[in-house]
């Protein structure tokens, strides 16, 4: 067994990859190291659970290459390393017979006197963690795209006995092209293999980590607690954020303990997958060919040769609207269908045993249908528009809200290329923008805006597609052309029209309303007396707002405690608000917003007094679309002039604020020279 040829003496304390320190080639002199003869290591590209991978060079072939070690070093002892040596030697074989696209290539399989290496292909492309760190969340088709790739991936890797161990999104690498290969076998193992452990602890990255590798007796790594790690990846890539944090596996599997469920607010139709693949008893949990058949249907996409029919779905949907017909567009990578079937009503809540714990729902064979039919709204991926006679007003029809008239030559300009007017919107806040999931329509002063707009502009209402965006998001959907409008309590601001560094611009009209600043805390509290938000600054009383909002530049400048993270949404804050064991005891959002929130949950929260300074909603949309904008201008002149407005406010936020009158109209500033 030949060794590693160092071309020379080492120079230096320390040791290479196989022993923890660094190699030669790393700007101290050091020469390079050469395994086999043939493999060159230059840098460091990337660590993984065993350690680094190694950019190298094949002098044989003159081609780079990626080359890792398969064994933790710190783990083994002298008495262990034969057996090491040879369980390595069996799961490297296996690897490399692993031929499938949406996995990494392993072109050589070499030993030195005490490591085993694997040679894999050099890709070039950015991995799915630094996507998600620049993005933040991915649209619903592009994540059940690269989740299927992944699952897809994962099968191929199971059919050869070996479980991946750490599938996460710094172990997907994505293309370009949007091809997702899985990287990163360093501490992958067959099935049924006893568990390697560093320090006495199952090794893996905490999040991704199943609860069953935790329990005792487990039999170590399987494929199912591979596709829990794909739930908790799709998961984060549609709501942008781990379900069970910590950094410690403590923490992780108590938060799993504790809330086993975790709330999905944006996964839309992937939410059954997601669920499926969570449940924390491996054997209810989603195999993956029925995951993939679901993942398949999402997408619009026929099912694979071996793909079984799917399971029925354990929740409804989330964030949908009832599908249009004719034909649908797609709004992300993969496959779209051309119609959709309309959709039953959701699906009865999951049976649960007497100890809290769901029934096995996958019953395939009997509920294949149910499934199909319930994620066959393909018209979910560009987030389809709500048909007649849901959410208008009696003036709205004033404002050519479901005609066709009004419509200037540059609208239908617009028009033709865009037969389908694709509106952001919020899905939580009870007066503005509400979603209701068992209508699967939207309701809302901001809806009823929305269709006045779009009427204007030649659209007719089943013409006008509705998407969630969250607080942070919304800057993103625009630019990334998921939608054209956004009507979402979108505060006109500065800095949100002059692109900061690593945001986007977008360009308002508008305001449409204006709403004031204020608080929301308890009703009670047990341990704060809190009359005005004096209070919150002299008790320093953790606050907590929507990610991206001006209140979290703004209100620290004003000397109020923030939480350490802000949420997406104002609705997560209100979710730690009413929970008595949180922190939190005071959300900060404008004046409507919190009102929606106290008719909604009576005699729970309440109102502090109005704050300095007043939130001017916009419409907003991409920069440099004049045409665009004249036509969302021109729109509010008339529904700001006339009736509608004043019918508008009476209709969805009069009540919420007692029965006061309109608020005064807002001009429209950021409708000058259009």
């Amino acid at each position: 067994m030949q060794g590693e040829d160092r071309g020379g003496a080492r120079a230096g304390a320390g040791g290479g990859p196989a022993d923890g320190g660094a190699w030669p080639g790393d700007g101290h002199g050091r020469p390079q190291v050469v395994i086999e003869g043939r493999y060159e290591l230059l840098e460091p590209i990337g660590s993984g659970g065993m350690g680094e991978v190694w950019r190298a060079h094949d002098r044989r072939l003159r081609r780079f290459v990626a080359v890792k070690g398969l064994l933790d070093r710190n783990a083994m002892t002298a008495g262990t390393q034969a057996a090491a040596m040879q369980r390595a030697r069996r799961e490297a074989e296996a690897i490399a017979k692993i031929e499938h696209p949406n996995v990494v290539t392993v072109h050589d399989q070499v030993e030195t006197d005490n490591q085993v290496w694997i040679v894999m292909k050099l890709l070039e492309a950015r991995s799915l963690a630094d996507l998600l760190r620049a993005e933040r969340v991915l649209a619903v088709p592009r994540a059940a795209d690269i989740g299927l790739q992944i699952l897809q991936g994962l099968r191929a890797v199971h059919a050869a006995s070996v479980v991946h161990r750490d599938v996460k999104p710094g172990n997907v690498l994505v293309r370009d092209d949007g091809q997702a290969i899985l990287v990163d076998f360093g501490i992958a193992t067959f099935e049924g293999a006893t568990q390697v452990t560093r320090s006495g602890s199952v090794i893996g990255t905490p999040p991704y980590l199943a609860p069953e590798l935790f329990a005792p007796g487990s039999p170590g790594p399987a494929p199912a607690s591979d596709l829990w790690a794909l739930g908790i990846t799709l998961y984060e890539m549609v709501e942008g954020r781990v379900p069970f944090a910590g950094g410690e596996v403590w923490e992780v599997q108590e938060n799993i303990r504790q809330s086993p469920d975790p709330v999905l607010r944006y996964a839309g139709p992937l939410a059954p997958v997601i669920q499926g693949l969570l449940f924390t008893d491996p054997h209810e949990r989603l195999d993956a060919a029925t995951a993939e058949a679901m993942l398949r249907e999402v997408l619009g996409a026929p099912l694979a040769p071996d793909a079984t029919a799917a399971g029925a779905a354990t929740h409804a949907p989330t964030a949908t609207t009832e599908p249009a017909p004719g034909p649908v567009r797609g709004s992300g990578p993969g496959p779209v269908r051309g119609s959709a079937p309309e959709p039953p009503g959701p699906p009865a809540p999951t049976p649960r045993t007497p100890h809290g714990r769901r029934k096995r729902p996958w019953l395939k064979a009997a509920t294949a249908t149910l499934c199909v039919a319930l994620l066959g709204t393909a018209g979910w991926l560009v987030a389809q528009g709500i048909g007649d006679g849901q959410g208008g007003t009696s003036g709205s029809t004033t404002a050519g809200s479901g005609g066709r008239g009004g419509g200037s030559a540059v609208t239908e300009q617009w028009k033709a290329t865009n037969r389908t007017l694709k509106i952001g919107v919020k899905d939580d806040q009870p007066g503005l923008s509400k979603y209701d999931r068992k209508t699967k329509t939207y309701a809302g002063y901001d809806i009823d805006l929305a269709y006045a707009i779009a009427g204007h502009m030649g659209y007719s209402r089943d013409e006008v597609a509705f998407t969630t965006v969250p607080t942070d998001y919304r800057s993103t959907a625009l630019k990334r052309k998921g939608v054209d409008l956004v009507i979402a309590s979108y505060s006109i601001t500065p800095e949100r029209k002059s692109a900061s560094p690593g945001g986007y611009s977008v360009d308002f009209a508008g305001p449409y309303y204006e709403a004031s600043r204020g608080f929301l805390v308890r009703a009670k509290s047990s341990k704060y007396t809190i009359d005005d938000s004096s209070d919150l600054r002299r008790l320093r009383v953790e606050v907590c707002t929507a990610r991206d909002s001006t209140y979290e530049t703004e209100l620290p400048k004003r000397g109020f405690t923030m939480t350490e993270s802000q949420p997406n949404t104002y609705q997560d804050c209100l979710d730690q608000l009413l929970d008595v064991t949180s922190d939190v005891y005071a959300v900060a959002s404008d004046d409507i917003i919190l009102a929606g929130y106290v008719k909604a949950n009576p005699g729970k929260v309440r109102r502090l007094e109005n704050i300095q300074g007043a939130e001017g909603y916009g419409v907003a949309m991409r920069p440099g679309s004049p045409g665009l904008k004249a036509e969302v201008c021109s729109a509010l002149r008339k529904i700001l002039k006339g009736k509608v407005w004043d019918e508008m406010y009476a209709k969805n936020l009069s009540a919420l604020m007692d029965g006061e009158n309109p608020p005064g109209r807002p001009d429209l500033t950021e409708c000058e020279g259009y």
